[in-house]
């Protein structure tokens, strides 16, 4: 995906937000799968909210992952099921409800935590500094952006 496009420039320019914004996503997943194979992480990069999520919440499911990362319970059993073939997580019966199959690391899906533990830090870290050079939070910007788009839709907006 090039910098920038005809929409940049375009005199309906501000229409294409989302054409910017995908480009900005690109560009982060990207240099961020750089990152994570350069510090050795074998992570999947859009599996790095569900092994945050096995790392930090106890007896945490497929369902439990679905659930708070707002995704479909199919995308959160098909990423599981990646870190399980790469070897970094296993499943065992929760311990009062054998319908529930808890995830856990394994030796090498721990080690792997710790290492993306470390580079998110490094990587919150740098974001914090671009959105100081740029003057504002990105991140935090997204969250007002999609608040307002929820509270007033964009049918609403155009009159």
């Amino acid at each position: 995906m090039r910098d920038s496009n005809i929409m940049d420039t375009h005199r309906l320019s501000g229409a294409f937000v989302s054409n910017k914004l995908l480009r900005l996503v690109e560009t982060l997943a990207d240099q961020g799968e750089v990152l994570l194979q350069t510090a050795g992480i074998v992570i999947p990069p859009r599996a790095i909210s569900t092994v945050l999520m096995i790392g930090e919440v106890p007896d945490v499911t497929a369902a439990d992952i679905a659930t708070a990362l707002d995704q479909p319970h199919q995308v959160a059993t098909q990423r599981v099921a990646l870190l399980i073939k790469l070897g970094l997580v296993s499943k065992r019966p929760h311990s009062s409800d054998s319908r529930r199959k808890v995830l856990e690391f394994t030796a090498l899906g721990r080690t792997q935590y710790d290492l993306m533990m470390i580079m998110l830090e490094k990587i919150r870290a740098a974001m914090d500094a671009l959105f100081d050079e740029l003057g504002v939070d990105l991140a935090a910007k997204a969250v007002e952006a999609v608040r307002s788009l929820k509270a007033t839709p964009l049918v609403d907006r155009v009159s």
